[in-house]
């Protein structure tokens, strides 16, 4: 995904509530200090959804196994454009897209349905290695 489409998405959800602006900030923070970009888009309503994100995110977190990447989580019910525009054609929830910054832009991995920790840990790994070295 090129970087003007994100810093669009960006510039359309930056300004509004919470949500909108939690991935706002973290998209900024992502950019200075180079790091991936980690977006969680669930619902209230799903099931696996609530425990990937208390099984799954929540605990990498407080292990510090997310150190490395910048977190938002983004509600597809409370903000459906927005998540409409991370989750692309795809429909199934939860769903964790990850944004790389590398020299050509910005790349899109996503993985739709629930995820164990380690599925989570391989593709931020993936992530981290196709960034261009020295990282912040």
């Amino acid at each position: 995904m090129g970087s003007w489409v994100l810093a669009l998405m960006v510039a359309v959800t930056g300004n509004g509530g919470d949500a909108e602006s939690s991935y706002a900030k973290a998209y900024h923070r992502a950019q200075e200090e180079n790091k991936p970009l980690v977006v969680l888009v669930g619902a209230d309503w799903c099931p696996a959804c609530q425990v990937m994100k208390a099984d799954t995110i929540e605990p990498m977190k407080k292990e510090g196994l997310l150190e490395d990447v910048v977190f938002a989580h983004v509600d597809r019910d409370a903000d459906p454009e927005l998540a409409s525009k991370l989750m692309g054609t795809a429909t199934t929830l939860p769903q964790l897209v990850v944004y790389t910054k590398g020299e050509s832009g910005w790349k899109r991995t996503a993985v739709s349905g629930l995820q164990s920790r380690g599925r989570v840990r391989d593709v931020i790994r993936k992530a981290m290695d196709a960034l261009p070295l020295p990282r912040k």
